[in-house]
């Protein structure tokens, strides 16, 4: 039986995703398959090239300190499906630059990558990964499993509107949240026998206060459907609960990190259950 571990898209959140697997590590969880969206996809691609949660967090952590990040870094929060409309619509008020293809350039992004995974391939990882991105052209979600890792990572985390599309061929490519967040299917459609599905989600209310507020909960209803759908085919579902809690740093990720573990470990006993009758 394969295992797939599949990671859902939550900007700075995304630590949390290691947090979950130190504890499946721990338990003695084996892990087949990884695939990640957004930050699931840098994530998984790390823990999938090195095989080891110190050594990936600390090489992350190198990077930051030598990194010109900013806000809308991949390590920072510019993909929380709840904010990102409200703050490309505020920019493009302030700077009508904005009202061109995107408010950020790729360089900062393609920096930092480059510097975490190097020029290593999908074939150098320990453990078969894949991430997601969304085609604008075909309107359909695109796997990259080939090539070298920043490659088929940088689409992936590439938020519409903040950051220009990564044209690949004939395909323009954007964020695979669009249309797949925690990107199940597709890790299905790889082989995965039994997936552990990991969610990053807010349950902060925001008012209704205006125009822009009820398109923001319009676009962030519509987003929880998709989720709900992609989740649904998982055979166990992890939700990391970020109530109250709103990450906007890297100097967040042991917090974020501490709660992915201290959600993980109450479920493993289920978990084990689980894989002992599928098994």
């Amino acid at each position: 039986m394969k295992i797939g571990l599949s990671l859902g898209g939550g900007g700075a959140r995304g630590y949390a995703h290691l947090g979950v697997i130190r504890a499946l590590k721990e338990a003695d969880i084996p892990i087949d398959l990884i695939n990640g969206t957004s930050i699931g996809a840098v994530m998984g691609g790390g823990y999938a090239l090195y095989n080891d949660v110190d050594k990936f967090i600390n090489l992350v952590k190198q990077v930051i300190r030598k990194s010109n990040i900013n806000y809308y870094n991949i390590f920072h929060n510019h993909s929380d499906s709840q904010s990102f409309l409200r703050t490309w619509m505020l920019e493009a008020v302030c700077d009508i630059a904005s009202l061109r293809s995107s408010i950020q350039s790729n360089r900062h992004q393609l920096k930092a990558l480059r510097a975490v995974f190097g020029e290593h391939t999908f074939a150098d990882t320990k453990i078969p990964f894949s991430s997601v991105a969304h085609d604008l052209i075909s309107g359909k979600t695109v796997i990259f499993k080939k090539g070298k890792l920043v490659d088929g990572i940088l689409p992936s985390v590439t938020l519409p509107g903040i950051f220009p599309p990564v044209r690949h061929g004939n395909r323009l490519l954007v964020d695979g949240y669009v249309l797949a967040n925690t990107p199940v299917h597709e890790l299905r459609i790889q082989g995965a026998d039994f997936i552990i599905a990991v969610e990053l989600i807010s349950t902060d209310e925001r008012p209704y206060e205006n125009g822009l507020d009820l398109l923001n909960g319009i676009e962030d209803m519509k987003q929880r459907q998709l989720d709900d759908w992609q989740i649904a085919e998982a055979d166990f579902h992890i939700k990391v609960n970020f109530e109250r809690y709103t990450p906007e740093r890297f100097e967040n990720y042991e917090t974020a990190m501490k709660l992915g573990y201290d959600t993980t470990k109450p479920v493993l006993a289920e978990l084990l259950r689980m894989l002992e009758k599928n098994g």
